[in-house]
């Protein structure tokens, strides 16, 4: 049979370590952790009985980690305890450098073993496939549109995307023992396996969700009292978060939402303002407008990302407004 792998074997041996040291619940909770953990794949099973043979063989460093993880600062170690500081460093090599130093097993789980920043250019979209799905399962899917920004950060206990602007559809790989968090300027969403988008221009940060389940929490206003409020999605619900406040949630078509993925634009009764901040993300010279009361008129239909001059052209004869070209190649649309 083959050896189990290495990395498998640092896994359960952080789970076993928490699972000894660890007070009282919180040890508990790493104990269950370990079962599940040992039940995913035989090669897991494997890894664990060879992490509990390294940690027995250690013989008693549960109580030398709790003494070292729960006292205060002392005096350079006396005689008497320098093999306890021999089985700290022994530990230390088998764990990774650092987790017998503080409180070693926090450090260890707050390390990420994944980190990278996604962006786009104008009329450039992006493809990117996370290493997070379980046993070899795909990993989750994410699309981002022209002019968007991201950072992801994967650890062991749970993944994170901070996402500073644009437009980006997420298919979460399902694994319940690591959540999925993406921070917007004005939400935090939590999802576990699902699909969905979520789009921030700079106006409304809209979140429509395809299938699954996601939960939204606001972030509150500067002097609002604690205790964001929580808002439920599932499949065909679209959420627009306004100024800090959220809408009330609707039923919508929100596929629609990443029709560009397809190389389709689709707007349903949006403030021509915030449509032409989608807009403006194909071209190289925006189109701009003069007026508020332009900004406030609606738009709806379907168009090609990659055609807006033929958007351009149709505009006034949709809505009642006029397009005048500037020197510079960007466009003004004025009332009429």
């Amino acid at each position: 049979m083959r050896a189990p792998d290495e990395r498998l074997i640092e896994g359960a041996l952080a789970l076993i370590v928490d699972s000894e040291i660890a007070p009282g619940e919180a040890a508990q909770q790493a104990r269950l952790a370990l079962h599940r953990w040992c039940g995913r794949s035989p090669e897991h099973a494997a890894a664990a009985q060879e992490a509990r043979a390294r940690w027995d063989a250690l013989g008693g460093m549960a109580d030398g980690l709790r003494a070292r993880f729960d006292e205060p600062a002392r005096p350079p170690l006396a005689p008497a305890r320098a093999q306890r500081r021999k089985l700290l460093l022994s530990v230390a090599g088998l764990l990774g450098a650092g987790l017998a130093a503080g409180r070693g097993v926090q450090w260890y789980w707050q390390q990420p073993v994944f980190a990278a920043a996604y962006a786009t250019r104008t009329a450039q979209t992006l493809r990117v496939m996370l290493a997070d799905g379980l046993d070899g399962a795909p990993g989750s899917r994410l699309d981002l549109a022209p002019q968007s920004q991201l950072d992801v950060t994967l650890y062991r206990q749970r993944r994170m995307v901070a996402m500073a602007r644009g437009e980006v559809r997420f298919e979460v790989a399902h694994d319940r023992e690591r959540p999925f968090w993406i921070h917007t300027r004005a939400a935090t969403i939590e999802v576990v396996g699902t699909a969905f988008t979520v789009r921030d221009r700079g106006g409304p940060v809209s979140i429509g969700v395809e299938r699954g389940h996601v939960r939204v929490q606001l972030h509150a206003p500067p002097g609002a009292p604690a205790g964001a409020s929580v808002i439920e999605l599932r499949g065909g619900e679209l959420l627009e978060i306004r100024e800090g406040r959220a809408e009330p949630v609707r039923q919508a078509d929100t596929a629609a939402l990443a029709a560009w993925r397809e190389g389709w634009l689709v707007f349903e009764n949006t403030p021509l303002g915030e449509a032409l901040a989608t807009v403006n993300s194909y071209r190289a010279q925006p189109i701009v407008t003069a007026d508020a009361r332009v900004d406030a008129m609606r738009l709806s239909g379907r168009f090609r990302s990659n055609e807006s001059a033929g958007l351009l052209a149709a505009l006034p004869s949709i809505l009642p407004l006029a397009a005048v070209p500037q020197t510079d190649g960007s466009v003004v649309l004025k009332p009429r």
